[in-house]
């Protein structure tokens, strides 16, 4: 097995610990990052040796990965980095968009400030981050301007179900990130979101819906685009 638990400097994701979170952490942000790209199996021998842990601790780390939705265990190969599908793309985003319109439909009821202070602050946070080009910022900033207006209906079920699917979302995400320029991403679309949630509550749907519309579209074509490659294929137009 490569070093692809390496850090871009040649360092390993984790050295001489043995935790099992540090060993989840360190094969999350592999696989968030690409380094672990989906489908690619994990051998536990070789990942342990390569983080300077056991089999049992790797094995543990993987539960932890699975209820995040970045592992699964396959019949006859074990640990592999999950792969996301049309089907799970689809169910995610009609869940997140019944939870979301929800929570907007609060917040444009209350118009608390404090609420709409920490949107803007964390939609500076998006652009700034998108502008680097710094894909592990972009997405923690993205999964908090959409947690944080969940909150804001004040369900705690409501943001129990959201952290769930957030969970679930963050492999497809990341994968979206990293293909920005090659889906044509040239500007991060919170700021126009915002906007729209400090206007009237039919401004507010309309831009939210369309938000997550055009996010689960970009992952479609983005598993089509992963697809055809994977197979030889030309890209659509």
């Amino acid at each position: 097995m490569s070093r692809i638990l390496d850090g871009d400097d040649g360092s390993f994701g984790i050295q001489r610990l043995s935790t099992t979170e540090q060993a989840a952490e360190a094969i999350r942000q592999a696989v968030l990052s690409g380094r672990l790209p989906p489908g690619t199996p994990l051998r536990e021998t070789a990942v342990a040796a390569e983080l300077g842990v056991s089999r049992s601790t790797v094995r543990e780390a993987a539960r932890t990965l699975e209820s995040e939705g970045l592992v699964r265990y396959r019949m006859n190969r074990g640990i592999v980095v999950a792969d996301v599908t049309a089907a799970d793309v689809a169910d995610i985003y009609a869940a997140r968009t019944a939870v979301e319109l929800a929570a907007a439909d609060a917040l444009t009821s209350h118009r608390d400030p404090a609420v709409y202070a920490r949107l803007a602050e964390l939609v500076d946070r998006i652009e700034h981050a998108f502008d680097r080009g710094d894909t592990a910022a972009v997405l923690e900033a993205d999964r908090l301007f959409h947690a944080t207006l969940v909150a804001a209906a004040g369900s705690a079920r409501l943001r129990r179900f959201h952290e769930q699917l957030q969970q679930e979302q963050r492999l497809a995400l990341a994968l979206a990130e990293r293909s920005r320029h090659e889906l044509g991403r040239t500007a991060d679309d919170h700021r126009r979101l915002l906007d729209a949630l400090r206007g009237s509550p039919d401004q507010a749907r309309a831009e939210l819906t369309a938000h997550l519309q055009d996010g689960a579209a970009e992952l479609r074509r983005l598993l089509d685009l992963l697809a055809r490659r994977n197979e030889g294929e030309p890209p659509r137009d």
